[in-house]
């Protein structure tokens, strides 16, 4: 068993699970969000608009 101390996520929500940060652009506005590879979407912090994981897979990045 790992020591607690060589775990970085130690608490963390996604200890554990292989995730990674994903940047893509905002359809609307053009701002970059930065989501996590297991979200399926999230809301851009400048217009508000809902940007989607299948927007960055397809060239929104």
């Amino acid at each position: 068993m790992k020591d607690e101390q060589d775990r970085p996520l130690k608490g963390c929500a996604v200890e554990g699970r292989n995730v990674a940060p994903v940047a893509c652009r905002c359809p609307e506005c053009g701002h970059e969000v930065e989501m996590f590879s297991d979200e399926l979407e999230t809301t851009c912090p400048q217009c508000g608009k809902d940007v989607t994981m299948e927007v960055c897979k397809f060239g929104n990045r």
